[in-house]
């Protein structure tokens, strides 16, 4: 007991619980004493704080001792420190909720992949077809709108489950964090004062850049909406060392440099019990029809598939503040000029998609823009068409999962005949599925369904056009 709450051991020798520990501990400590008196065994799991930030879990258990007589005389107590079991239990229980829901997400999204893909296919189709100042126009726009709103929440429910498809590339956490600042200041309030401190050293990570944003757009957000009297919002970005004392400190954590995302506001703050769920889905302080519950589980997950950690500190009344770290890496962003014009082709492409509509669109879309389009149903019909055709096709297009054979088992094939065909691989299944099909630890030119026709084309281009 000295040891584990640093109390000298002449303080605790014939010291009685109020001595010791806090009137709210000690009164439940000498109730559960005056029950032991009267003859029953007692056993309880509870918490002692130790400082204001320090607790550690007891697992105690009471017995009376008796005289010969059978009369009680006294009490025997044993008490285990539990404090790590019990954490190595919330965690997996934490794990199973993300798996839980994960299984749940990852059902869906491939069938409502596809059926937006179609959605938001024809819909664009709808559009390229139409002047800007046809009234039907509008509809088409709202379509589009809706429909991306769908898909966002479905990525949303795979990102805290870390099933989701992630696109990683050099990216420079100062330049992502300007580039969001006129944003940001649209959804600060006036009686927020909103402030950015950037290091001038240029830190770059290996990220998704789409989800980046959604980090720092959700925490932006979460820190806004904990002060509602105003206050003071900061982002600060620097660079970091995780070191010994940290993982000591932490509890978890990999030696190295990393990029420091710091977002801190004056507002409202959280207990313990607060901060203690913060990051499971579907928990919420906020008020009905104001929050999902989906905000920093979405965070969470995100920075967990990146190799990052995330940490908060807080106090009711006192704010709080969220850092996210990222290892650093040592290369150099792409230059990504792209043009905003689609173009089309004359080149013959062939495509393997199980899905008609979805087959049907590509195929519309493709011809609508010059290209020649044969299509299959799945990969061994595509494998023989590219046997027949082989002279012709400059691309291949194939969906992931199909009957008969895949569509990595349908590149090898292609690849057999002809080892430089350039292929592009699609789906609508998650990060986990795609996985199982031998999609891993290699490069492929790949896109996530949904996929809309002006990004089908650009891709097409994107890979024909490369040297």
């Amino acid at each position: 007991m000295s040891e584990l709450f640093g109390i000298p051991m002449e303080k605790i020798l014939g010291a009685t619980d109020r001595d010791l520990f806090p009137d709210e501990a000690a009164d439940h400590i000498e109730e559960m004493d005056n029950r032991v008196l009267k003859g029953e065994t007692v056993e309880e799991e509870m918490a002692r704080p130790v400082t204001a930030a320090v607790y550690y879990v007891l697992h105690t258990i009471k017995v009376p001792l008796r005289n010969e007589q059978g009369e009680i005389t006294g009490l025997c107590g044993i008490a285990r420190d539990v404090t790590e079991r019990k954490h190595l239990e919330s965690q997996l229980l934490q794990s199973q909720k993300m798996e839980a829901v994960g299984t749940l997400a990852g059902g869906v999204a491939h069938d409502f992949n596809n059926l937006l893909s179609a959605i938001m296919g024809y819909a664009s189709l709808l559009q390229m077809k139409m002047d800007k100042d046809n009234p039907l126009y509008g509809y088409a726009s709202q379509i589009l709108v809706s429909s991306e709103k769908v898909a966002n929440l479905t990525q949303s429910l795979l990102a805290f489950s870390r099933k989701q498809v992630i696109n990683l590339k050099p990216v420079v956490i100062n330049d992502t964090v300007e580039k969001l600042h006129r944003l940001l200041e649209r959804l600060i309030p006036e009686d927020v004062e909103f402030r950015i401190r950037k290091t001038s050293e240029r830190l770059v990570v290996m990220a998704d850049p789409g989800q980046l944003d959604q980090v720092v757009m959700n925490l932006v957000t979460n820190a806004r909406d904990a002060m509602p009297r105003g206050g003071k919002l900061t982002i600060t970005v620097d660079r970091a060392t995780v070191g010994n004392e940290f993982i000591a400190t932490h509890g978890y954590g990999k030696a190295g440099e990393y990029a420091l995302i710091a977002i801190s506001d004056t507002g409202i703050g959280m207990d313990s019990k607060v901060m203690e769920k913060i990051f499971e889905p579907f928990f919420t302080t906020k008020g009905v029809g104001r929050g999902t519950g989906l905000g920093l589980a979405i965070v969470y997950g995100i920075i967990k598939q990146h190799n990052g950690y995330i940490d908060v500190t807080s106090r009711p009344g006192e704010g709080s503040v969220f850092c996210v770290y990222l290892p650093l890496v040592w290369l150099e962003p792409a230059d990504e000029q792209r043009s905003a014009v689609i173009t089309g082709g004359t080149e013959t492409i062939l495509i393997a998609e199980d899905n008609t509509d979805l087959c049907e669109l590509s195929v519309k879309v493709l011809e609508d823009h010059g290209y020649t389009v044969l299509a299959a149903k799945d990969g061994a019909m595509a494998v023989e068409a590219f046997r027949h055709h082989r002279d012709e096709i400059s691309l291949v297009i194939l969906d992931v999962v199909m009957p008969r054979m895949n569509g990595k088992e349908a590149c090898e094939a292609i690849r057999l005949i002809d080892p430089s065909m350039r292929v592009i691989f699609t789906s609508g299944y998650t990060d986990d599925i795609i996985q199982q099909k031998g999609m891993s630890g290699e490069e492929y030119d790949f896109l996530g369904k949904p996929i809309t026709p002006a990004t089908l084309l650009r891709k097409i281009r994107e890979v024909l056009d490369r040297k």
